[in-house]
């Protein structure tokens, strides 16, 4: 397939701006709240900050609907190498996918912040979503929404530049998108998770933030006071 030169032109175009041909939020995770005029749900419980919610290879005992807050979800190798592969709010069903395939949970979901989550048994979870139509439709657009989100991660890890992945970072902050609202997770998130989440090291982050490649946003938080 050959380009024309309008072709090269407009890919230039949008390469300048940062855009490429992704556009769907890689980085910044969606915040759904459509599912809070359901009826029937489980009272959320309270989860504080620091809670881990699924571990890494155990079977998932209960499906976890995310109401408020923000988690993480990290794998961890046998000599203790830690990998962030995501960040995860309102609308998200941890360990739904697990329960539906009867697999062990390939990473831990552990919350960053104090959350607010439904807890439904994951004997019951099918049954339930069998008898819930508007729920059934809610968990499929989450799954949707899962796999567009990761296409989209490994997408600009596997093509984009360290410079260019904290640039998609940044700019996904303050991007609208006329379906989701997205969360500002920056002032969230430690140095080293940052780091892990567009897979740089937590030194040549430090380097990019310091040489202004994070854009004045990163100036604003106070990347200085970040733990490495």
């Amino acid at each position: 397939m050959k380009w024309s030169s309008q072709d090269k032109t407009n890919q230039k175009i949008n390469q300048a701006q940062g855009m490429g041909e992704i556009n769907f939020p890689a980085f910044a995770p969606l915040h759904f709240d459509a599912f809070e005029t359901l009826r029937g749900l489980p009272e959320p419980i309270s989860i504080p900050a620091g809670t881990i919610i699924l571990g890494q290879d155990a079977p998932c005992e209960y499906v976890w609907l995310l109401r408020d807050g923000l988690v993480r979800l990290s794998y961890t190798t046998q000599d203790g190498r830690e990998t962030t592969l995501g960040l995860r709010t309102a609308g998200w069903f941890a360990g739904a996918a697990n329960v539906m395939t009867s697999v062990p949970s390939v990473c831990s979901v552990k919350t960053l912040t104090p959350c607010l989550a439904s807890r439904i048994a994951a004997k019951d979870f099918a049954e339930i979503l069998a008898r819930r139509a508007k729920l059934t439709r809610h968990f499929l657009s989450s799954l949707c929404c899962e796999l567009l989100a990761q296409t989209s991660a490994q997408a600009r890890l596997m093509s984009e530049s360290a410079e260019q992945r904290l640039a998609t970072f940044m700019r996904e902050r303050q991007q609208q998108y006329p379906q989701w609202r997205t969360v500002d997770t920056l002032p969230l998130l430690k140095q080293r998770e940052l780091a892990q989440l567009l897979s740089i090291t937590p030194e040549h982050l430090s380097r990019l933030l310091h040489k202004g490649h994070g854009g004045p946003a990163t100036t604003a938080v106070g990347t200085d006071n970040w733990m490495v």
